[in-house]
C-alpha cells in the first residue's frame, strides 16, 4: 500500500498507539431511534448552529444528477444552477421522475434542507446557509467527461469546496488527465475536494478516487457501524480518508413522493463531510483549505488521539464539535491527503506557489481509528470550455454515470 505522506518512523508509531487506544464500535452510542434524522443529534448540530455557525459566507459546489428546487425542503435556500455544456437542464426533468431527481435532492438537501417536506419533517441541512452552485454533470444524458470544465467553472465562480457524491465510471487503470490537471487547479487555489466512494468492490472506480488531494468519503450508521458490502462483509478501500452518517439518513424521493425518506450510501456521507468542512471555514476564516483538511484528519472521534488510518474508517469518523472547536491555523498548511504514487504530485500542485512540504505526517495503514464519535461534543480566475448560463433560485434570489 502506498503511503499519504508518511514518515516510517511516524506511521509505525501511530499504528501502535491505534492498535492499543482503538474500541469497540459496540461503545458508541446508537442513535438509530431518531429516524433518519438521527444524524443530527449524533453530531450535535443545534448546538453548532445555535452558536451562529451556519455555513454562511462559504459557496458550495454540488456535482451531482437533476434537481427538483419546488420541494418544500428547499425553499428559501440559496442555489445558483449552472448550465454545464454536453449536459441537459438539470431542472428540465419532470417533477413526477422520482428516480432521476432523488439523488440530487437529497444530496443538495443535506446540505442546506430546512427541515420540512411534503409529509410534514424532513432532511435538516448541516450547512443552511451557504450559497449553494449546482452542476447536473451526473445525469445519465451527458456527454463526455464532464468534470474537469465544471470543476474549472465551480472554482471561477469562488466556490471554497466542491462535492461530488458519485462520478463518471472509469477503469481502475485508467485517469483523465484533464481531471488530474483542473483537480490540481482547484488545490492550487485553496479550494477542497470532497467524494465519495463506490458502494460496493468492483473493477470500476470514479474519476476523483485516485486523485490526489480530493477528500474521499465512505459511511457509517447510526451506531457507528461502517458500512457493509451487500454479501455482508466489510466495505474497505485504500483509498478512504474519512467515513461520516450515510445509512438510512433523512433525504427525498426514495419512497416515489417528496416526503422525507431514508436513503443509504457513501453519497448521503460526502454532502456531510463537505457540510462540515463548510461551518469549519465559516468558524475559521483565516484557516486555509489545507489547514481545514488537517483538522479534520486529527479531530475525529470523541478524544484527542494521534494520526490513525485503517482501510475502513480512513482517519476515522468525522468529529463536527472538535472541527468547529479546534483552530485549524495550529496544524501545518499542507494539504495531507496525497500518496506517493497517484497523481499530481505535491510539488505539482503547489511548488509554483512556494508551498513546500513540511515533513508532517498525513496518515496511513491498517489500524482502526482511535476514538468513535457518537460521543461527539459532535480566488484566482481560471479559464474555462463550458458554457455555462445561472438560473437562480431561493433564500436571496429565485432561482454511464454512477451514484454512490
Amino acid at each position: 500500500m502506498s503511503v499519504r505522506r508518511w514518515g516510517a518512523v511516524a506511521m509505525a508509531l501511530a499504528i501502535a498507539a491505534a492498535a492499543a487506544t482503538a474500541p469497540s464500535a459496540a461503545a458508541a452510542q446508537d442513535f438509530s431511534a431518531d429516524g433518519p434524522l438521527w444524524y443530527l443529534d449524533a453530531m450535535k448540530i443545534q448546538a453548532i448552529h445555535d452558536a451562529g455557525i451556519t455555513g454562511d459566507g462559504v459557496t458550495v459546489a454540488v456535482f451531482d444528477a437533476a434537481l427538483d428546487p419546488e420541494v418544500s425542503t428547499l425553499e428559501g435556500a440559496d442555489i445558483e444552477v449552472r448550465q454545464a455544456e454536453g449536459c441537459p437542464d438539470p431542472l428540465s426533468g419532470n417533477r413526477d421522475d422520482f428516480e432521476g431527481l432523488k439523488h440530487g435532492t437529497s444530496v443538495t438537501s443535506l446540505i442546506v434542507g430546512n427541515g420540512t417536506s411534503d409529509s410534514g419533517a424532513g432532511p435538516v441541512g448541516i450547512a443552511p446557509d451557504v450559497r449553494i452552485l449546482y452542476y447536473g454533470i451526473l445525469q445519465d444524458s451527458c456527454e463526455g467527461d464532464t468534470f474537469p470544465a465544471a470543476l474549472d467553472d465551480a472554482v471561477a465562480q469562488g466556490a471554497d469546496i466542491v462535492t461530488m457524491s458519485g462520478g463518471l465510471n472509469r477503469l481502475a487503470d485508467e485517469l483523465s488527465q484533464d481531471s488530474v490537471d483542473s483537480v490540481a487547479a482547484a488545490l492550487r487555489e485553496g479550494v477542497l475536494v470532497v467524494a465519495g466512494l463506490p458502494n460496493r468492490d468492483t473493477v470500476w472506480e470514479f474519476v476523483t478516487t485516485t486523485i490526489n488531494g480530493v477528500v474521499n468519503v465512505a459511511s457509517v450508521d447510526a451506531s457507528a457501524q461502517a458500512a457493509t458490502q451487500l454479501d455482508g462483509s466489510a466495505m474497505v478501500n485504500e483509498d478512504v480518508d474519512i467515513v461520516a452518517p450515510g445509512i438510512d439518513v433523512a433525504g427525498l424521493g426514495f419512497d416515489q413522493t417528496w416526503g422525507m425518506s431514508a436513503w443509504s450510501g457513501n453519497s448521503a456521507a460526502t454532502p456531510i463531510v463537505a457540510s462540515l468542512l463548510a461551518l469549519a471555514k465559516q468558524k475559521w476564516p483565516d484557516a486555509s483549505g489545507s489547514q481545514l483538511l488537517q483538522s479534520m484528519i486529527r479531530n475525529t472521534g470523541s478524544t484527542p488521539h494521534e494520526l490513525q488510518w485503517s482501510d475502513t474508517f480512513g482517519h476515522g469518523i468525522i468529529n463536527a464539535t472538535r472541527l468547529v472547536q479546534e483552530d485549524p491555523t495550529q496544524y501545518p498548511d499542507e494539504n495531507p491527503l496525497f500518496k506517493d504514487d497517484q497523481s499530481p504530485s505535491f510539488e505539482e500542485v503547489f511548488s509554483a506557489t512556494g508551498t513546500e512540504p513540511t515533513g508532517e505526517p498525513s496518515a496511513e495503514d491498517g489500524s482502526g481509528p482511535g476514538a468513535l464519535p457518537w460521543m461527539l461534543g459532535g480566488g484566482a480566475v481560471i479559464v474555462i470550455a463550458v458554457a455555462a448560463t445561472a438560473i437562480l433560485i431561493g433564500r436571496k434570489k429565485s432561482g454511464g454515470r454512477a451514484d454512490v
